[in-house]
């Protein structure tokens, strides 16, 4: 008896917190591996395929920011290779688009991997609108998290309405476009898909320190 209702009562604990955290979101990332479905993205040397690598990263910084602090909602524009979106690159724009609005996200991040006909180019970027103040604080945070693990190397902050990105330029919620690395060379695409986890972890916790800081301002 004593152990049912020992059970009983673990079992109303994690439904009490479950509810409690779903009641007191204190903010909505929606995450976008970059391609999906029909669209590859870039290809690799090895025939490594970008969407397949945003896709894992992509759930693994969700999961990771998610374990950072319940409080935040992590959705994804997808978490498989199955799209039902338009297959062509208009329309696939727009659907992202709508997708975040119908979650109401409060940030928004898309995960691609570069490409460059000089095989040797390596380093990540980030495509942000020039007004986006908390994208660009995320940004930086995300650097100094990765110079720690000495990382890569930069190649900057790129503003959008200088390298116009069609969803980025139209949500109203802070947005960004993150190149984690060169599909293209070869070392770097591995270095990438061996350390998701490491990767992960960096920019999860750029964003869970941007959101914690902003809801203690709100």
């Amino acid at each position: 008896m004593i152990g049912l209702l020992t059970i009983f009562l673990v079992i109303s604990g994690c439904l009490c917190m479950h509810f409690y955290y779903e009641s007191h979101t204190i903010a909505t990332v929606v995450i976008d591996a970059g391609h999906g479905g029909y669209d590859p993205g870039s290809i690799g040397a090895d025939g490594t395929m970008e969407k397949d690598v945003t896709l894992k990263l992509a759930k693994q910084v969700g999961k990771t920011l998610h374990r950072m602090d319940r409080r935040i909602k992590v959705v994804y524009v997808r978490d498989d290779d199955v799209v039902d979106w338009a297959d062509n690159e208009t329309d696939d724009l727009i659907g992202r688009v709508i997708f975040a609005n119908e979650q109401k996200a409060d940030y928004y991040l898309s995960i691609h991997l570069d490409a460059s006909e000089n095989l040797e180019a390596r380093g990540y970027s980030f495509y942000i609108r020039s007004d986006d103040d908390i994208s660009r604080a995320i940004a930086y945070q995300i650097e100094e998290n990765l110079n720690q693990i000495h990382w890569s190397q930069s190649r900057g902050i790129n503003q959008t309405d200088q390298e116009p990105l069609y969803v980025v330029n139209n949500l109203q919620v802070p947005s960004m476009l993150m190149e984690v690395g060169f599909i293209t060379n070869s070392e770097e695409c591995r270095n990438i898909q061996r350390n998701t986890r490491m990767l992960a972890k960096q920019i999860a916790a750029a964003y869970y320190d941007i959101i914690i800081k902003q809801t203690e301002t709100e």
